[in-house]
C-alpha cells in the first residue's frame, strides 16, 4: 500500500488536512468549494482524495459494493481485524445485530437519572465559585461516566488514579493519528512528536479492556454477574443470527471504538452546543424558555459544528470521481463537515437558525448514512438533552467567562478545548 494513489487534479482544491492554515479556516475552504463547483479536494501529503458534497457523499455511502470500509475510517490502511466502521457486510450485518441487542433505546433510556445525578454532583462541586470550565467540568466528564457505565468500568483503579484522566488522553493520542499519513506514525511517536504520557495512556487503556474481558469471563462463569451487567457481558452472551459469538479480539476492539466514538464526538458536541447558544443573539433565553426547542438546538449545532470532520472509505475497483479515474484501494475522505454546509441541501448553511425545519436539519451527516450510520446517535441526543435540561435549571444567566479556546490536537474532529463560563448564585 506504499505507492502513491493520487496526484493532484484540476479543479480540486488542495488541501493539508492536518495543517494550521485548515484548521483555523475549515468552513471557509468547504464554502469555497461548494462555491467552486468542483466539491472534490487532493492532499498531496496524505495521498488522498476528499468529498464536499452531501450528494456525492450519500451517493458513495450507498455504493456498500464499490465503497469499502475493509481498511478502516483512518488515512492508514488497517491490517488488523476491525470492527464496525472498519468491516464491511455480511460481517458487519452481524456484529449490527450483536451490538442493537446490547445498546438498545431501553438500556440508554434507563441511564437517564444517573446521568441527571452526575450533572448535578458536578455542578455541585464548582457552584458555590459561580465560575468553571465547563467543557472540563461537564462535556469531558459526562460522555466518559456514561460510557465506563455501560462497559462496566470502575472509574477509579485499585490505586485510587482517575481512570477518566489517562483514557482521555490516550483518546487523543489514537484518534490524533487518524489523519497521519500510513507509515508516519511510529516516526512520531519515537521523535517524541506524540507526549510519551499519551502514549503510556494508550498502553494502559488497553490493558483495562484485557483486564476487564476476564474479569467479566469470570464472573459470569461464577454466577456473580449475569449477561446484561453490562455491554462487555452482553457481548459475552449474545450470539449473532448464526449462533456465533463475538471473538475476544473483537470484544476488546468494541471496548476501544465504543470508549472513543462515545465519548470524544459527544464531548465536543456538547461544548458546542453551549458555545453556540451562548454566542447567537437570543438563543440561549429562547431555547431556556421553550425546552421544545432542544432537539432542533442539538441538531443544528450537530449540522453546523459536525463533531468529526470526515471518514474513509477504499474503493474496492477502480472508479471515477469528479471526472478523475481513481485507481483501486484509494482512500478518499468523506467531508461530513463539508456536506453538513452545502448550499444545495442547506439554506444559507453557515448561519445557525432554531427556525429550520426539524426534519430537514436531520438530513445532516454528523452520524453517518446507511450501512454505518453512528449506533450512539441516540445516546448523544440524549446525553444531550439531560446536559441541557440540567444546566437550563440550575445555572442561572450563563454566560461566557473569558477566552474559548479550539482543540487542535485531533484534526480529523472539531471541538473545543476550554470553555470557561459563569453563572449567578
Amino acid at each position: 500500500m506504499s505507492d502513491r494513489r493520487t496526484q493532484p487534479q484540476k479543479g480540486f482544491t488542495e488541501v493539508e488536512f492536518n495543517s494550521e492554515p485548515f484548521l483555523t479556516d475549515f468552513k471557509k475552504i468547504y464554502e469555497g468549494m461548494h462555491a467552486s463547483g468542483c466539491p472534490f479536494a487532493h492532499s498531496k501529503t496524505g495521498d488522498h482524495y476528499a468529498v464536499a458534497s452531501h450528494a456525492d457523499i450519500m451517493d458513495i455511502l450507498k455504493q456498500y459494493d464499490v465503497w469499502k470500509a475493509k481498511y478502516g475510517p483512518a488515512l492508514n490502511y488497517l491490517e488488523s481485524p476491525g470492527v464496525l466502521v472498519s468491516v464491511d457486510p455480511p460481517e458487519h450485518t452481524f456484529e449490527v445485530r450483536i451490538v442493537s441487542s446490547a445498546f438498545s433505546q431501553e438500556v440508554f433510556d434507563a441511564m437517564i437519572p444517573d446521568m441527571e445525578a452526575f450533572v448535578n454532583e458536578q455542578i455541585d462541586k464548582v457552584y458555590d465559585a459561580g465560575e468553571a470550565d465547563l467543557h472540563e467540568l461537564l462535556s469531558i466528564e459526562l460522555p466518559l461516566f456514561v460510557i465506563f457505565k455501560l462497559l462496566g468500568f470502575d472509574r477509579y483503579d485499585e490505586d485510587g488514579g482517575d481512570r477518566f484522566l489517562w483514557t482521555r488522553d490516550g483518546i487523543i493520542a489514537s484518534v490524533g493519528l487518524m489523519l497521519v499519513p500510513p507509515g508516519e506514525a511510529a516516526a512520531m511517536i519515537e521523535s517524541g512528536n506524540i507526549e510519551q504520557v499519551r502514549i503510556q495512556a494508550l498502553t494502559r487503556t488497553s490493558e483495562l479492556f484485557v483486564k476487564h474481558l476476564t474479569v467479566s469471563k469470570e464472573k459470569l462463569a461464577s454466577g456473580e454477574w449475569q449477561g446484561d451487567e453490562n455491554l462487555v457481558t452482553r457481548f459475552l452472551t449474545t450470539p449473532g443470527p448464526d449462533g456465533n459469538y463475538l471473538s475476544d479480539d473483537k470484544i476488546i476492539g468494541f471496548m476501544g471504538f465504543l470508549l472513543t466514538a462515545g465519548s470524544a464526538t459527544t464531548t465536543i458536541m456538547l461544548s458546542n452546543i453551549i458555545y453556540r447558544l451562548l454566542t447567537e443573539e437570543g438563543a440561549w433565553e429562547k431555547v431556556k424558555s421553550d425546552r421544545g426547542l432542544i432537539p432542533i438546538a442539538i441538531e443544528e449545532t450537530l449540522r453546523l459544528d459536525s463533531p468529526v470532520q470526515g471518514l474513509f472509505r477504499t474503493n474496492d475497483v477502480p472508479v471515477e470521481l469528479g471526472g478523475v479515474q481513481v485507481d483501486k484501494d484509494t482512500k478518499v475522505m468523506l467531508l461530513w463537515a463539508a456536506g453538513n454546509l452545502d448550499p444545495e441541501v442547506f439554506d444559507d448553511p453557515m448561519k445557525f437558525d432554531l427556525d429550520r425545519d426539524l426534519s430537514k436539519v436531520k438530513r445532516h451527516l454528523a452520524f453517518g448514512y446507511g450501512t454505518h450510520f453512528c449506533r450512539g446517535a441516540p445516546l448523544a441526543r440524549l446525553e444531550g438533552d439531560v446536559f441541557l435540561r440540567v444546566i437550563f435549571d440550575r445555572l442561572k444567566n450563563l454566560r461566557l467567562n473569558g477566552e474559548v479556546e479550539m482543540d487542535k490536537r485531533m484534526p480529523v474532529l472539531q471541538g473545543i478545548r476550554k470553555l470557561p463560563v459563569a453563572w449567578d448564585q
